[in-house]
């Protein structure tokens, strides 16, 4: 997770910042980071701001717009957040729930995927342009990469891993996306009444001798 890396991919880079805030709990600039992540169609931050507002961590209770964030979260049909999603809207009231509707038009209208994925794949474009040794993203296979880690340490990775196409191509950025959260992240089993596989031994009564 380099600086290179992070600042070709805003939508992890503000998560990442938006967690660490949140760890902190410090839960008005998580909220304000995990919205800059969200503007970058990244569901998980979308489903944190849902979070936050359902919980009142960093702004008031506001269950309506919770529902209307988490419903923005579930836009790709991911397991958990249309769990979660279900599970807000059974809470709602009435009155909640057409109040949801109504505001979550503007939430749509900001960050729903027609108008974040663009910006996102924007930014994969300039860093694919911006890739050393091409204008038009050619990665020489003798071409290294060299960065330096936040423990100081430098390190060089041949730059056909680095700028790995699963990464900067957008159709392979978002299908590694779906494949990761479109699986059910915290599965649940359900366990019955323990039942015997068979009738207990009977205990061998011994005589005593005479």
């Amino acid at each position: 997770m380099t600086d290179t890396f992070m600042g070709s991919h805003p939508d992890l880079r503000w998560r990442g910042i938006a967690l660490d805030e949140f760890r902190k709990n410090e839960f008005a600039d998580a909220l304000r980071d995990f919205k800059r992540a969200a503007r970058y169609a990244d569901k998980f931050s979308q489903s944190m701001v849902a979070s936050m507002y359902w919980n009142g961590q960093g702004t008031a209770i506001d269950r309506a717009l919770g529902y209307a964030w988490m419903d923005l979260a579930a836009e790709r049909a991911y397991h958990d957040f249309l769990k979660m999603r279900e599970i807000y809207w059974s809470a709602l009231s009435e009155t909640e729930r057409a109040d949801a509707v109504q505001r979550g038009q503007a939430v749509y209208a900001e960050y729903r995927d027609r108008v974040a994925k663009p910006r996102m794949e924007k930014e994969l474009a300039k860093a694919t342009r911006s890739i050393t040794g091409s204008r038009t993203g050619f990665i020489s296979s003798g071409l290294d990469v060299s960065y330096t880690l936040t423990t100081g340490e430098t390190v060089t990775l041949p730059a056909t891993i680095f700028y790995d196409r699963e990464y900067y191509d957008p159709d392979l950025y978002w299908c590694t996306q779906d494949a990761y959260w479109s699986r059910s992240l915290s599965p649940n089993v359900d366990v019955g009444t323990p039942q015997p596989l068979h009738d207990p031994m009977p205990q061998e009564t011994v005589e005593p001798e005479d």
